[in-house]
Formats: structure tokens, C-alpha cells, sequence
């Protein structure tokens, strides 16, 4: 199973099964009939009582409610050798949503890092031990949810639950596929550890999460994290990777994934989002760049850029790859956060001002301003990646 490090206030954290597109690809839909008539995720929102104020279901009654629910997804990879032959290469869980407006599709929620890989194709196993090819509806790498569907009717939806309600101490149940298949339905119990917990993705943006200690292990990812009512208040995502700590793991909000899940069924992206419109990846001991960087006195959260997409509005302009973004609107790039913070808060159509500076064979540092507009990101593109072993060189260009 593969495993994609994550860092965390210098933790290591590792989502629990699947790895991010090589292509950098975020939230595209490989689905042939259109989304439009996706199901909406209904989540009881006018329920703010955690569990301990209302029902309280017993672990058994939990169990027997939700297991029905929770499905195995099963990734695999044609080889490239004698035969071409598909081979499993990771396994994860994922939560029955609902079937769509014509009743014969059923849509299951899962996480983006399962799906995510390219030249893959996707099988759902259910409780009983029936299993059906699915279709990527859409992924959002940034917020780790993914949707996909397959041809089905008449299985148990799960019931979703108001996460903001839940509190610190409360108790929650993970159900998942720990290991993959072989432990299909694996419940575990632990408590809510903390609120809304910052935790870094690796693409550079942060996911506020539910942390608890319910066991969770490779192949829980996309699984439900259940409160004692039996509602899905979280998707399972992260957990710490570490000799040093024990029971950390991580969900992601149902009802701040609520939205991104919707839109994604319906479009197959997240609608309105801005991009920049490249892929680029930081400075880091293992690169020259972080030596040309100290150098030079830039500011030592500069960006690289590694390629601009067609749609970009840097597409045109001077700006290549290679090329150095070293601040926005003024403001230098003392740290990488600070250009994804402009695009997080702005909109599409909104300007933003880009000093980049090009580099020549001789390490001369020519500096020039770009004004460009962000555009909607439809799933060409991650905003970022960590790069370890580029040599700065490659990209010089003669003045």
C-alpha cells in the first residue's frame, strides 16, 4: 500500500492509503455521463446537541447501523510489462451518500488520495461481498474528498451528522477496511481528541480536522467516523506516522466537507475556486535552488515554477519555468504560505501582482513584475509540491 508524507509542525503525518496524481491533476472528472444530476449530501444541521444531551446509541447498535454503509474500494494499476495485466496497487474505504436523480446510479464519498492516481481503474466491494466498477465522479486534492459512483440501486445510505456539534471527549467510532478487504467493516472506538485541528497538507494547504484516537490504519482512509447517534460526522484522512506517538488520527469535517461534495457531484470540481493557473514546488535543502535562494538574498519561501497551464494568465507572458515568484502584490515570500494565502482568499477575476525573476547560466537575477487575473480551477492543476532532488541549472536560461 503507498503512503504519502505529510508534515505537520515537523510531525510527520501519513495519509492512510494512495498517493497524489503524478500529472498534478486536481479534482478532474473521469466520469463519461455528466454530473448534473448528482445527489445533494443532506447532513441534519439543525441538530446542535452532541449525543450526550439526546440518543445514545449502544457500540452494538452503532455497528449494525453503519457497517451496511461503509464500502471497500479497491485500486488497481495495468503493468506495463509482458501482458498488461491490472494488479492491486492500494485499497481504502469510502460511505454510501445516496443514489442520483435517475435511481440507477449510487454515489459514494471517499478520499481524493485513493482515487487520485492516473491510468487506474476502481472497484467497489460491498458488506456482502459483491463488488462493482465504479467511475470517478470528481476530487478536491486540496481538501482530500473525493466522489466517485457505480451502477446500483437500492443499498443503505448512511445517516450524516452535524459535526460542528461534536465536543472534546465525545465518543466517535471509526468504520473502515484497515489492511484493505481482508478486514472489510473493521469498528473501532476512541473520543474527539481536539477541534478543528490544523493539519498541513502536502500540496502546502491546511485542512482544519477532528482529531481522535479511534484506531485507524491503511485502508481507513475515505471511512466514516461516526458519533454515538450513528450519524457520519467525519471522513477518515490522516494519522500521525511516528514511533513517538500513539492514537492520533484525523478526519475531515462532514459539514465543512458538505459544500466541496456537492459541488463536486454536480460539476465534477469545486465551482468558484480560484487558481493561479502553474505548478511550482519550494526551495529545500535537497535542491539547488535553496543555495542560489540564500545567495542572492531572496526571500527564503520563493517558489519555482515548474509548469504554467494553457488557461493561466501567466500563459504568454515572460514567465517560464524555472522562473522565481518572490512576491505578491509587494509583499515577499517569506514563507511559501503566503501566496497560497492570496489565492485562498481571493476571487476569480481578482488581480494579483507577481515579482519572479529569471536566471541565467551565469546566475545573474533579472527581476520583473506580472499583473495577471486568477482563473477557476476545474481540476488542471495542484497549486503546489515539494521537490527534492532538482538541480537549479536545469532551468538557467542565457540572459
Amino acid at each position: 500500500m503507498l503512503c504519502v508524507a505529510l508534515l505537520s509542525s515537523g510531525v510527520a503525518v501519513g495519509s492512510l492509503i494512495g498517493s497524489r496524481n503524478k500529472d498534478g491533476e486536481n479534482g478532474t472528472t473521469q466520469s463519461e455521463e455528466t454530473t448534473a444530476d448528482g445527489p445533494t449530501l443532506k447532513i441534519d444541521d439543525n441538530d446542535t446537541t452532541s449525543p450526550s444531551d439526546g440518543e445514545v446509541n449502544s457500540p452494538v447498535e452503532i455497528a449494525k447501523k453503519v457497517k451496511p454503509s461503509v464500502v471497500g474500494i479497491i485500486v488497481s494499476t495495468r503493468n506495463q510489462g509482458f501482458g498488461g495485466e491490472e494488479a492491486v496497487s492500494g485499497e481504502g474505504s469510502g460511505i454510501i451518500m445516496s443514489e442520483d436523480a435517475s435511481g440507477k446510479y449510487t454515489y459514494i464519498i471517499t478520499c481524493a488520495h485513493v482515487i487520485s492516481d492516473s491510468g487506474i481503474s476502481i472497484s467497489v466491494q460491498l458488506e456482502d461481498g459483491t463488488q462493482y466498477d465504479a467511475e470517478i465522479v470528481g476530487y478536491d486534492v486540496r481538501t482530500d474528498i473525493g466522489v466517485i459512483k457505480i451502477k446500483a440501486s437500492g443499498l443503505p445510505a448512511a445517516e450524516f451528522g452535524n459535526s460542528d456539534a461534536l465536543q472534546v471527549g465525545e465518543q466517535v467510532y471509526a468504520v473502515g477496511n484497515p489492511g484493505g478487504v481482508e478486514f472489510f467493516g473493521s469498528f473501532t472506538s476512541g473520543v474527539v481528541s481536539a477541534i478543528d485541528r490544523p493539519v498541513s497538507s502536502e500540496i502546502g494547504y491546511t485542512m482544519k480536522c477532528i482529531q481522535h484516537d479511534a484506531s485507524i490504519n491503511p485502508g481507513n482512509s475515505g471511512g466514516a467516523l461516526v458519533n454515538s447517534k450513528g450519524q457520519v460526522v467525519g471522513i477518515n484522512s490522516l494519522k500521525i506516522i511516528s514511533d513517538e506517538y500513539e492514537g492520533m488520527g484525523f478526519a475531515i469535517p462532514i459539514s465543512d466537507a458538505k459544500d466541496i461534495i456537492n459541488s463536486l457531484t454536480k460539476y465534477g470540481y469545486v465551482q468558484g475556486r480560484p487558481k493561479l493557473g502553474i505548478t511550482y514546488y519550494q526551495a529545500t535543502a535537497y535542491n539547488d535552488y535553496n543555495i542560489l535562494i540564500k545567495m542572492k538574498g531572496l526571500p527564503a519561501g520563493s517558489l519555482i515554477i515548474e509548469s504554467i497551464s494553457s488557461d493561466s494568465a501567466l500563459a504568454g507572458t515572460e514567465a517560464k519555468s524555472g522562473d522565481l515568484i518572490i512576491a505578491v502584490n509587494g509583499k515577499d515570500l517569506d514563507s511559501s504560505s503566503i501566496l497560497l494565502e492570496a489565492i485562498e482568499k481571493g476571487k476569480v477575476g481578482d488581480q494579483l501582482k507577481l515579482t519572479l525573476c529569471h536566471i541565467s547560466r551565469n546566475y545573474d537575477i533579472t527581476r520583473y513584475n506580472v499583473t495577471v487575473k486568477l482563473v477557476e480551477d476545474r481540476g488542471t492543476s495542484v497549486p503546489a509540491r515539494e521537490e527534492t532532488t532538482t538541480n537549479a541549472y536545469d532551468y538557467f536560461y542565457n540572459p
